[in-house]
């Protein structure tokens, strides 16, 4: 394989919804491979998104606003505009659950971050955030978001208000890719939440598909695609775009090295 471009040639189907995936396209470019547009999730507002508003009118009354993934701070963004509310006016503490996340709070709210786990994602940060007595936090997720975050925090002694920030659900479009797997013209998935993985397996139900490296950005979505089936699940050390593909040359290198 070509050092240069670890990923030469290597065609890599990418589920990330329409908005989010030109970034990590353009990274597997740089590596030499090939990405695959094939999304299996999309964003929507919350069907409710009165409830979201209603509490960042009051955001002055909550300790901490915890920021799990940048659909998050997108949706917060876009209803504070609609509220004429600035956020730092406000003076609430920021907690974010990676540098990615961080990096768009940063560009889209204003605000600086006072808090981000050093290991990546919503549960790292549950356990780290550094609480005082009856800390108040606002934690706006998915609608498909598990309850684990909150229960986290209330085990730590936080009053936590859990509000619906916008929906996922399941997206379409993208290449004809049973077709494509069934040809053996994919050589691996990429996924970078649980819920791409349960939405892939509703696209695209095929056995063969599970057969297939399947690239996990983390752990929880790792545990989802073990959990769907996925036999050569691939999960890097620290939860960023560069390291999963990182993890997955070093992937098609070992095996290579054994052949």
């Amino acid at each position: 394989m070509n050092d240069a471009k670890p990923l030469a040639g290597v065609r890599i189907a990418v589920t990330r919804a329409l908005h989010q995936a030109p970034p990590f396209e353009a990274l597997i470019r740089e590596w030499g491979g090939i990405p695959v547009p094939y999304p299996c999730i999309a964003i929507e507002p919350s069907p409710d998104p009165r409830q979201l508003a209603d509490c960042l009118r009051r955001v002055q009354e909550f300790d901490w606003l915890l920021l799990t993934s940048g659909n998050t701070v997108r949706a917060i963004a876009e209803c504070l505009a609609g509220l004429g509310i600035a956020l730092p006016n406000y003076g609430i503490r920021i907690g974010a659950a990676g540098p990615a996340t961080a990096e768009k709070a940063q560009r889209l709210l204003s605000c600086g971050i006072h808090h981000a786990p050093a290991e990546y994602g919503a549960a790292p940060l549950a356990r780290s955030l550094p609480l005082g007595a009856n800390s108040r936090i606002l934690l706006p997720q998915s609608d498909r978001a598990a309850e684990s975050t909150a229960e986290a925090l209330r085990s730590r002694g936080a009053s936590v208000t859990s509000v619906v920030a916008y929906r996922t659900v399941m997206g379409e479009g993208g290449v004809g890719l049973p077709a494509q797997i069934a040809a053996g013209e994919i050589d691996a998935l990429s996924f970078t939440s649980p819920s791409a993985v349960a939405f892939f397996r509703r696209r695209c139900p095929m056995a063969e598909a599970r057969e297939l490296p399947a690239l996990c950005i983390g752990t929880a979505t790792a545990a989802a695609a073990h959990a769907h089936g996925f036999q050569r699940v691939i999960c890097p050390a620290q939860p960023t775009l560069l390291n999963m593909l990182a993890a997955l040359a070093d992937c098609f290198a070992s095996t290579a090295a054994k052949s």
